[in-house]
């Protein structure tokens, strides 16, 4: 009689938490099975994971790595991970990763781009954002970790400058409840 054997993939999604609060501050891919996760524990790649490692390490403790899932060969294991990264930005999880949510860089005039065709300034965006981050009673560095984007990004957007990270400006919207639809107008209307 022959057993059902279920082999897991080596590719999978991961995460790191603090061991103190199960708070998820890191989301990874790795087609090593747990070889990469473990390896955040020792020599990371990322100088804010290994600044965080060292910080447990000085409290005799060390990150919580847990596998997220197991993705089979024919999904998208980047697409998967953008999933977790997301799922944990909009839990307001504060990640040590989120600048890896492919980031959407426009560099050419974004004013054509937005609104009823006749198009909205940037700066009517930049204005709105700061309004908003002001009436919340907070400064640019405290919005930008509560929003999870980098300040570089926030100050770019206040700016109303059109060469920015599309991501970080939907995420900054998303704070105040607010997204952008891109609609294209017939000629004439």
């Amino acid at each position: 009689m022959y057993k059902n054997i279920i082999m897991k993939s080596n590719r999978l999604i991961y995460s790191l938490s603090c061991p103190f609060t199960n708070e998820v501050h890191y989301i990874g891919k790795t087609i090593q099975g747990m070889l990469r996760p473990l390896k955040h524990l020792k020599e990371s790649h990322s100088d804010k994971i290994r600044e965080w490692v060292s910080s447990l390490k000085e409290l005799n403790n060390a990150p919580v790595v847990k596998v997220m899932e197991y993705v089979p060969f024919e999904e998208d294991l980047d697409g998967r991970e953008r999933y977790w990264i997301l799922y944990y930005l909009n839990k307001g999880n504060n990640l040590l990763n989120s600048n890896l949510v492919s980031p959407l860089t426009i560099t050419h005039n974004l004013d054509e781009l937005l609104g009823d065709g006749k198009g909205i300034e940037m700066s009517k965006i930049g204005k709105f954002v700061k309004t908003k981050r002001r009436a919340l009673e907070l400064k640019q560095p405290e919005f930008a970790i509560k929003s999870g984007v980098a300040l570089t990004v926030l100050r770019k957007i206040e700016q109303g400058k059109t060469n920015i990270n599309v991501n970080g400006l939907l995420q900054i919207l998303k704070m105040f409840g607010c997204t952008i639809d891109v609609i294209k107008c017939p000629k004439g209307s």
